[in-house]
């Protein structure tokens, strides 16, 4: 999901500094297989909006009693959110047959399915080195192991829905809460404990990510059939690969027409036409972004109220903002 132009920027100014070293942390791994090395290196240098490494360096700062002062476990700990974040994204390419991400070609691209997995293999290992390296004690490697399965799960349980007609909108969010929700809850909740050193004794860092984490999933659904807005990836390749997102199964609950295009594999442009004639599918998709991004902003509420905070209240703003211009 590409930053609208046209909406206020969220302003991480005030934690540039600790970005710039989790960037600093990823240029620095490297590979000891020449032929990879430099695509390697290129992967974890396109690093995106890192609104998730962000979050991790935001919450620690709302949890620790000096604000100003970040440890290098933060620090760490926010890289290896990234690099989890990028292995991901690599195996999802490869299973997407996806030739560009971020405006560049992906790894399999370049190297083949084989090679690409286990780049992606080899990056899950380097982040749970990093997690065992900085952990404070014991139950963190085993929160970051829980949350891995749940990551996992959820792509195993969309991978298990493709073409499916009876998943419903339930089941859509059970993935996404998973697949996406998951790992934005493990990046607040790692800041937070980092931090403090002590597992947190409340659960608004997770609250909070995973509920903006499905409220992003939703609007990134909702963009993959937008053909005019560049976000640096291909357009509609869950539709063509099966993955029926929250347009489609709201869709299917209310018009059995459309149910009917996707049994008989109708062209792309006709299941397109289909939403673009009927506003009240996307008006409803907003409508349950909406909802978690509700539960979101609730859960900021009771966050102390810090200049750390701030970048966060941008966040669901900007969310709330880009829902509302979203046009299918």
């Amino acid at each position: 999901m590409k930053m609208n132009q046209g909406i206020k920027a969220i302003n991480f100014g005030p934690i540039a500094p600790a970005l710039a070293a989790v960037k600093a942390e990823l240029q620095a791994q490297q590979l000891p297989v020449p032929l990879y090395a430099a695509d390697y290196k290129r992967a974890l240098g396109t690093t995106g909006k890192m609104w998730r490494a962000a979050m991790t360096i935001l919450f620690a700062k709302l949890a620790q009693a000096e604000p100003t002062v970040l440890s290098k476990q933060v620090i760490s700990g926010a890289a290896a959110i990234e690099i989890l974040h990028l292995a991901t994204l690599i195996h999802d390419d490869v299973l997407d047959e996806a030739p560009i991400r971020r405006h560049q070609p992906t790894l399999q691209m370049h190297h083949g399915n084989h090679a690409a997995i286990y780049l992606g293999d080899e990056l899950l290992a380097r982040y749970f080195r990093l997690v065992t390296e900085i952990a404070p004690d014991i139950a963190f490697a085993q929160y970051h192991a829980r949350v891995m399965q749940r990551i996992l799960t959820g792509e195993l349980q969309q991978a298990a829905d493709a073409y499916s007609l009876t998943a419903d909108v339930s089941d859509y969010i059970a993935t996404v809460r998973g697949k996406t929700g998951a790992l934005f809850g493990l990046a607040a909740c790692t800041g937070e404990w980092l931090a403090t050193g002590t597992a947190p004794t409340n659960q608004y860092a997770t609250i909070f990510g995973e509920n903006m984490g499905i409220a992003f999933q939703i609007l990134d659904d909702i963009d993959d059939f937008r053909l005019r807005q560049d976000s640096g990836k291909p357009k509609l390749s869950d539709l063509s690969s099966g993955v029926y997102t929250l347009p489609l199964r709201i869709g299917m609950q209310g018009y059995p027409t459309l149910t009917s295009l996707l049994r008989n594999q109708a062209p792309v442009r006709d299941i397109l036409a289909f939403l673009q004639g009927h506003p009240d599918i996307q008006n409803e998709t907003v409508r349950v972004a909406e909802s978690f991004l509700a539960t979101a902003q609730e859960a900021l509420t009771a966050l102390p109220d810090q200049p750390a905070r701030r970048p966060l209240v941008q966040i669901t703003e900007y969310l709330a903002t880009t829902l509302q211009s979203a046009h299918i």
